[in-house]
């Protein structure tokens, strides 16, 4: 379903008055969920396997590969990032439960590659990702770029609902608000009008064995707007929760 009526239907059974529960509503931003089961949806990219690179560019070291992103497929209404058109993302991670470092690679489209053996860095079997378009809802209103002037009580049940309805069943997005877990972190955006999400991938023991601590996290990595339009994707850094 899609996770604004879910919002909807919930709010309305805690009470929040439906003006408010509408005002949330419209913050609402499209997010590509990246899903194994495909039925019928294009193939937009890949969590774990081996990295193809172009010739000169090295594996990071210390870093896991974990989603690899083919932006030709994904829907253009699946976001609202300056992204490249086409070409390629790589997302690498350091193994840990609350990382530091990371890095992302560009492959420009057309661009010969090669993949490169791992150095040293465990390598996880390679899963297939089909893209859907979603939306995303954000937990409160520091998320967003202006004052919404909300009641603290009703910003309290909202925050209640969206809590609730974390579950969307997916582990990789594209865009959106990003995510968090138990463990205490913040919420990805501390200033929307300076940076963004620009993907957001869960891993858990079934993905990635022990790799990151035996617990469920959540990567966020982040980029300044100002950045993203200069493709400058060296820039990047992370937002991190676990199931603590």
């Amino acid at each position: 379903m899609d996770v604004r009526q879910e919002f909807r239907g919930a709010a309305r059974e805690k009470g929040v008055p439906v003006d408010e529960i509408e005002r949330w509503v419209r913050l609402a931003r499209p997010q590509t969920e990246l899903v194994p089961e495909g039925d019928g949806l294009p193939v937009a990219g890949r969590f774990g396997g081996l990295a193809a690179l172009p010739e000169g560019e090295e594996w990071p070291p210390g870093q896991c590969l974990v989603l690899t992103l083919d932006l030709a497929a994904i829907p253009s209404h699946g976001h609202d990032l300056d992204l490249p058109a086409d070409g390629s993302l790589l997302f690498f991670v350091e193994p840990d439960f609350t990382p530091n470092d990371c890095r992302i690679v560009h492959v420009p489209a057309g661009t010969p590659v090669t993949e490169h053996p791992s150095p040293g860095v465990p390598v996880f079997g390679p899963i297939l990702l089909h893209a859907r378009a979603g939306w995303s809802l954000p937990e409160n209103e520091h998320e967003v770029p202006f004052d919404l002037r909300l009641d603290d009580e009703v910003e309290e049940v909202i925050g209640e609902v969206m809590w609730d309805l974390e579950n969307n069943n997916y582990e990789f997005s594209l865009g959106g608000y990003g995510g968090a877990s138990t463990g205490g972190a913040d919420n990805p955006i501390l200033n929307a009008n300076e940076h963004t999400v620009l993907a957001t991938v869960w891993l858990d023991e079934g993905q990635v064995g022990d790799a990151f601590g035996e617990t469920l996290i959540v990567v966020n990595f982040m980029i300044k707007h100002a950045d993203l339009a200069e493709r400058a994707f060296d820039r990047i850094w992370l937002m991190t929760d676990f199931n603590g």
